[in-house]
């Protein structure tokens, strides 16, 4: 762990941030907000914001800043700040494999970028090169070891708990990939690839999967057809991995269908087995590590590692759920040194909290998971807007928390906002949906002097009548305020880095 408590108590002391601590001399843009508001035609639609200047400590606007709500993907604002307060800017997830004699054992550090398909292309690589350059580790470890084929393998999960599936998720999406089981050796994002192509009209379309294994279990019930458009799906029961294809296939999709699996610990254990198999190194028998089994010294042949920042943009920029629930069950395992758990890491979260802020903060957080999947999640306005305050006011980390978050037109959750309302100062937030949920909050940053307002915008409860894109709107429109009151005549002062 790179960062004790009384460490974090004492970094608390020199960036602690809380609103409210300087009396506001009014609040300039509250009038315009109002009228915002008012005219925003959300009906019976609960709104939360808070517009707030960190560098004078100004409320500059809100509207029902203590009232809780629930912050959808807006969770993962908490989550990943909390694990670069607690891990470290420079901490690695890992992935092992170690040789001892015959056996392989594969110890997992709950990296959810291990074998993610985005990162290996950025890499150059796909997931079969990942499998060579495995092999070829293992080949050459074969040296010493009297090039003795491999017959066992095992796999060491244990990084994590077994609860791998939150309860509060909702059952009958548990095999789209924003529901992926979080495990402490995760692979490919917990999923695997369906890649389905048009054969004669009428006749079932052929299938490939990524990672390929002859052994899945695919029922094809699609069909090809000449008209409309792909509407292509997968079902697979939760408690096991037997899929079924459901829809209409007209041409070769460009983009997969995703459908998440069951224990991909054991489903990575078989492939590995299968790709050394197929390079001559032995067909190895897959185990799960005991609860209490000591995993030999043995010599450790290869590593996978992910850095801190590419986790914080995968979970802020992409909104994968997975790398927040990996980062919030890794502080868990980091401060407590039990098996990370939903618990224990939330119970981290509210300490965080309270030592970076102050207990007032802390109590206003309901943690439950750490993506914001969960309806159980409650922060409120007032809440958000500390939290952001205090990273923006943390020189050391808050390079690398801005940079983790989307930008209005730039790749992630952002690339389709703000094209009617168009922002003159940079921009970093991060979004959340649910179904009757959406929140944005974030940061407008003039970047040549650091002037800042930290903004978030909660709506819950929103009508079925009332569409999304209005909400959505209203929230630009209130991103807007704080970007007119950092233009030129607006009065701020700018924190100097010293």
């Amino acid at each position: 762990m790179r960062m004790t408590k009384s460490m974090i108590g004492a970094l608390a002391a020199v960036v602690f941030v809380a609103l409210g601590s300087v009396q506001a001399l009014g609040q300039p843009l509250q009038g315009e907000l109002d009228i915002l508001l008012g005219h925003s035609n959300l009906r019976t639609s609960e709104v939360g914001v808070m517009l707030y200047d960190p560098n004078s400590r100004t409320v500059l606007a809100e509207k029902s800043p203590n009232k809780r709500f629930i912050p959808a993907s807006g969770m993962k604002l908490i989550t990943s700040g909390a694990a670069l307060a607690v891990l470290g800017k420079d901490y690695k997830f890992s992935t092992k494999l170690v040789r001892d004699g015959q056996t392989l054992y594969v110890i997992g550090g709950g990296d959810p970028g291990f074998g993610d398909p985005k990162v290996l292309n950025k890499m150059g690589w796909d997931v079969e090169d990942l499998f060579a350059a495995w092999a070829g580790a293992v080949r050459e470890s074969g040296e010493a070891n009297d090039a003795a084929p491999i017959t066992e393998i095992v796999i060491d999960d244990r990084w994590y708990d077994n609860d791998v599936v939150h309860a509060d998720w909702p059952k009958d999406q548990l095999n789209r990939w924003y529901c992926a089981e979080v495990s402490g050796l995760n692979f490919f994002t917990n999923t695997i690839a369906i890649y389905p192509s048009p054969t004669s009209r009428g006749e079932a379309p052929s299938v490939e999967a990524e990672p390929f294994a002859p052994w899945y279990v695919i029922r094809n019930r699609a069909v090809t057809s000449k008209v409309g458009s792909n509407t292509i799906w997968v079902s697979r029961p939760n408690d096991d991995n037997e899929m079924t294809l459901f829809g209409d296939v007209r041409w070769k999709a460009r983009e997969p269908v995703w459908v998440t699996m069951h224990d991909m610990p054991m489903i990575f254990g078989r492939l590995l087995s299968d790709r050394l198999n197929d390079a001559n190194l032995g067909r190895a028998k897959v185990r799960r590590a005991h609860m209490d089994e000591i995993v030999p010294e043995g010599e450790t042949i290869a590593v996978v590692e992910t850095p801190m920042d590419v986790a914080l943009e995968r979970c802020n920029t992409d909104s994968y759920n997975l790398y927040a629930e990996s980062l919030l069950k890794t502080i868990a395992r980091e401060v407590t040194g039990q098996p990370g758990s939903w618990k224990s890491g939330a119970a981290i979260l509210r300490m965080v909290l309270q030592e970076r802020l102050d207990p007032g903060h802390a109590s206003q957080l309901v943690a439950s998971d750490g993506s914001g999947m969960s309806r159980g999640n409650g922060v409120t306005p007032n809440l958000m807007s500390a939290w952001l305050s205090n990273m923006y006011t943390d020189f050391d980390l808050r390079d690398v928390f801005l940079a983790s978050l989307a930008e209005p037109g730039e790749s992630g959750t952002l690339r389709k906002r703000f094209r009617k309302h168009k922002p003159g100062h940079a921009v970093y937030a991060k979004t959340g949906y649910l179904n009757g949920v959406s929140t944005i909050s974030g940061y407008v940053v003039n970047e040549r002097t650091r002037a800042v307002v930290v903004f978030s915008v909660l709506v819950n409860d929103i009508p079925g009548k009332v569409p999304i894109a209005r909400v959505k709107d209203m929230q630009e429109r209130v991103v807007m305020l704080a970007d007119e009151w950092l233009g030129p005549a607006a009065p701020r002062a700018a924190v100097q880095d010293d």
